[in-house]
């Protein structure tokens, strides 16, 4: 664990000169403010002050309509000091994540979605091993100034590896430096798509390096005149990002998870675990499938997961179970939720997606039977039988589910659910007022 000691004297060795206090706000976007070595020890101790408005404020950049927050009041950024990282694509420059506390006495604020996974996994009676696995775009500006990607290659090809690999190469450097040891890396399904893979952690350890990735791939490739996006479905016609979230829950040394004899090596944990998602997991959408634009990459037959389901191995079950690898069988073995993007907040989709798991597991809910085929290909009474049910088609249709799923309003408190519906809400009220070229060119002059 660093301290805020570590951090001075590695600001002063390094000749770091500015340091940014970063925090992930609850619509998924990494904002900052530098402080500057003479004023950082104060700063570490007391935090930025922030408007108590700020972890709500929209992606859109401005507040959502009837939100309780204004221009009065204020919270507390205060860094944590084990999160101090020294950013190799800008020089002289290190970040630490805040917490938003309380300004008065440094309390629970009740709306730092990072400050309520440490708490939650306090009190558990598992340790948490998680990962992101993120797909993203590179692209650059085409003739007519739109975005288009990087390179046109085909997924795994080695074309592309021979074009990405400048930016790459800075970019798994980067991130080792860092201390996040990347396990594997191709080109994926859609033209200029990459998958970049990290190592696991623990939860809170993941989400924070999960803001460090998005940071450090957007960094370099900036550096390199590329645009690295983490929308999720940036293209009609090419393949969406996802940011699949993978569990494992351990208790002295074993994964509780796994059962060798038992069939695809579920244990009852694990059954429970799933159960509990897929429960709450139409509502779950809200927070780890969180834009407007998400929707448009849960759709079947896209290997992103479009029904409410699992299965072994199934890239088209909402809930994966990665059967482990020979001779790696228990520490290999996971759960991954595949309806996660990147534009989400980490801390936020690791705590209620953990938290929906954990429910499972406390009230032994059972799952069903796994799903060993694409679940849309099943009849349609089959699926009904089976509450085989469609994932939310929009984000107003996930908000809905989430309005009713009072489990979250009791994990997060009222305030928190209230106003993170009404940031949600004021984003879908945009989209849908919004007319789209599509409108346009098929409407104009049929009617």
């Amino acid at each position: 664990m660093k301290t805020k000691s570590d951090v001075l004297k590695a600001v002063k060795d390094q000749n770091i000169e500015m340091i940014r206090f970063a925090y992930v706000d609850n619509d998924g976007v990494i904002r900052s403010y530098v402080t500057t070595p003479h004023e950082l020890p104060g700063d570490i101790d007391s935090g930025h002050p922030f408007a108590t408005a700020m972890p709500f404020f929209s992606v859109l950049d401005d507040l959502p309509t009837g939100t309780r927050f204004g221009c009065t009041g204020e919270l507390s950024g205060v860094p944590d000091p084990n999160s101090f990282r020294v950013l190799p694509w800008v020089s002289g420059s290190a970040m630490m994540i805040c917490d938003f506390v309380n300004k008065s006495d440094h309390s629970p604020s009740g709306l730092c979605a990072r400050s309520m996974l440490r708490s939650y996994l306090t009190d558990l009676e598992y340790e948490v091993a998680t990962a992101f696995e993120n797909e993203f775009y590179l692209l650059v500006r085409g003739q007519n100034g739109a975005w288009v990607p990087f390179d046109n290659s085909l997924c795994f090809a080695t074309t592309g590896m021979n074009q990405q690999h400048a930016v790459i190469r800075e970019m798994i450097r980067a991130l080792e430096a860092q201390g996040i040891t990347v396990e594997k890396y191709y080109p994926e399904y859609g033209r200029g798509q990459i998958e970049l893979v990290y190592k696991y952690a623990d939860a809170l350890t993941t989400a924070d390096n999960q803001v460090y990735f998005r940071e450090t791939a957007r960094g370099i490739s900036a550096n390199h005149g590329i645009l690295a996006s983490f929308m999720p479905k940036p293209f009609q016609h090419l393949a969406g990002s996802g940011a699949h979230l993978h569990f494992s829950l351990w208790q002295d040394g074993r994964n509780m998870l796994y059962d060798p004899s038992s069939d695809n090596g579920l244990s009852d944990t694990a059954r429970f675990f799933i159960g509990g998602i897929l429960k709450h997991l139409k509502a779950l959408c809200a927070f780890t499938a969180s834009t407007v634009n998400s929707y448009k990459r849960i759709v079947p037959h896209s290997w992103a997961s479009a029904y409410v389901c699992y299965g072994a191995d199934n890239r088209e079950a909402a809930v994966r179970v990665v059967t482990g690898t020979k001779g790696n069988e228990e520490k290999s073995f996971n759960i991954e939720l595949k309806p996660v993007d990147a534009a989400c907040n980490p801390y936020l989709a690791a705590l209620t997606a953990l938290a929906a798991g954990m429910d499972g597991i406390r009230n032994k809910i059972d799952p069903g039977r796994p799903v060993d085929s694409d679940p849309d290909d099943l009849p349609a009474e089959e699926r009904r039988s089976r509450s085989i049910d469609r994932l939310p088609e929009t984000l107003a249709q996930a908000l809905e589910a989430l309005e009713k799923d009072l489990f979250f309003r009791d994990l997060l408190g009222e305030v928190f659910f209230d106003e993170y519906l009404k940031l949600k809400r004021f984003a879908w009220t945009k989209y849908v007022s919004h007319v789209s070229g599509w409108e346009t060119e098929n409407y104009v002059e049929v009617f």
